[in-house]
């Protein structure tokens, strides 16, 4: 079953390639940092960040991962219309370690704004043990967990994890890459108008 000598657009074999943003080099295939035959749109919206041991990429250092809330139990788009429902997650917020907390001078409770080629949102800091920074061969790389539910709609609203991840699609089903990608966390809330860009 792990053969598949037709259908696959990168098979036969399955490999591991890193995200369009990753601030470690491959493991696996130091040659190939990504996957050569990913879908990707070169737009001035879309801009991908350097990768590995690409110059730059330590700009975005930190790794975010997104994911589903119980009491958002869809994307967000329905379940921020239900009172009860924003009443128990009712702020977008990030989820970081102590060790991250530290590094960058974020308070429980607090604001922070996380940034990258594409975009900066605002959320509330969550510091939590659930967040374990990875050592990754001699290097710790710190994760950002950021639930994907938020949007400027409803009765809960806030900023949306998707403002942050670029588009670059798996070669086979055309999936968008949003559940790992690089970026930079500050605290604070986030610039508006014309301080984004700087």
């Amino acid at each position: 079953w792990l053969f598949a000598p037709a259908g696959l657009t990168d098979g036969p074999m399955p490999a591991h390639y890193e995200p369009e943003d990753s601030p470690v080099p491959n493991p696996l295939y130091p040659g190939q940092q990504r996957n050569p035959v990913r879908q990707v749109f070169a737009r001035p919206d879309n801009r991908y960040h350097p990768s590995g041991n690409e110059p730059g990429s330590d700009v975005f250092p930190y790794m975010i991962t997104t994911y589903r809330l119980t009491e958002h139990f869809t994307a967000g788009g329905m379940s921020r219309w239900s009172p009860y429902l924003a009443e128990l997650q009712p702020e977008f917020f990030c989820e970081v370690s102590p060790e991250l907390a530290a590094e960058r001078d974020l308070e429980h409770n607090g604001w922070a704004h996380l940034v990258s080629a594409r975009g900066v949102v605002e959320a509330r800091v969550n510091v939590t043990d659930r967040m374990t920074p990875l050592r990754i061969g001699d290097r710790t790389v710190h994760q950002i967990g950021l639930p994907y539910h938020w949007g400027p709609n409803g009765y809960s609203t806030g900023d949306a994890a998707n403002e942050l991840s670029s588009i670059a699609l798996d070669p086979n089903v055309h999936i968008q890459e949003v559940k790992a990608l690089s970026a930079d966390i500050r605290p604070g809330r986030r610039p508006r108008g014309p301080a984004v860009p700087r």
